[in-house]
């Protein structure tokens, strides 16, 4: 039986390797640049649209552009925070304070029921969602991207196809699964069992700071994902959706 690492080290080639590589933001136009300043002055001073907040500035976003390419997806650069929600760690007695079992999206498990996205196995990236009314969901209003939409992530040369699987507060963008930053380059789970279920991260969690390029396509999302199918369908999904609307060549 293959150990838990190398598993790992094949499931990062695979996905890594066949995937030509982003180097830069790719060109479209600005989606608006009244709101991406929004997350600049949340950077600097905690505040985003008149909205007292607390986070930004020990952790900022660093969100450099915002922009609607020629086809109709949405690409910004930014930093990439780290999200457990849905992984057995987040699910355990163990979590930490802001760990949650559920994800916003939810698959079914074939007994009626439903479980989260395992942010542990699936690379997922997380957009802006919960806030007061006046900000509330802006984010998806102004870019079309919902929850359960297809998309990539660029890091240094590395290119991984993900979905959005979660949501967080109206005034942070840029943050992905376990899964997305080990398949990046970073494995942040410091123990595991016997049965390779994380049982606890790395001392200092922190986030990417900078020049992460998120690209996803709005109302992309499909209704038939299971917990069995669904690395395959994100992986598959976002090769097609990345070819018609050939990204490659729109930098």
């Amino acid at each position: 039986m293959l150990s838990y690492v190398l598993k790992i080290a094949l499931l990062t080639a695979a996905l890594a390797s066949p995937w030509p590589a982003g180097v830069d933001l790719p060109r479209g136009q600005m989606v608006d640049e009244a709101y991406r300043h929004e997350f600049g002055r949340c950077d600097q001073e905690d505040r985003f649209s008149g909205h007292a907040v607390r986070g930004c500035r020990n952790d900022p976003n660093a969100v450099t552009a915002l922009r609607r390419l020629p086809g109709g997806a949405i690409a910004y650069s930014s930093k990439l925070a780290v999200d457990l929600d849905g992984s057995p760690f987040a699910c355990s007695p163990n979590h930490g304070r802001m760990d949650q079992c559920p994800t916003s999206l939810m698959l079914p498990d074939g007994k009626g029921g439903e479980v989260p996205v395992d942010a542990d196995r699936i690379p997922y990236v997380v957009i802006p969602f919960a806030g007061p009314t006046d900000v509330r969901g802006r984010f998806t209003k102004l870019t079309g991207v919902d929850v359960g939409d297809f998309g990539y992530v660029t890091y240094h040369g590395v290119t991984i196809p993900v979905i959005v699987a979660d949501t967080g507060p109206f005034e942070k963008l840029g943050e992905g699964s376990i899964a997305l930053h080990r398949a990046l380059g970073r494995e942040l789970c410091a123990t595991r069992d016997t049965t390779s279920t994380c049982m606890g991260m790395i001392d200092d969690v922190e986030s990417i700071d900078g020049d992460v390029v998120t690209v996803l396509f709005p109302h992309s999302a499909r209704h038939d994902l299971t917990p069995t199918t669904m690395a395959a369908i994100i992986d598959r999904e976002v090769r097609r959706l990345r070819t018609s609307a050939d990204l490659t060549l729109a930098r």
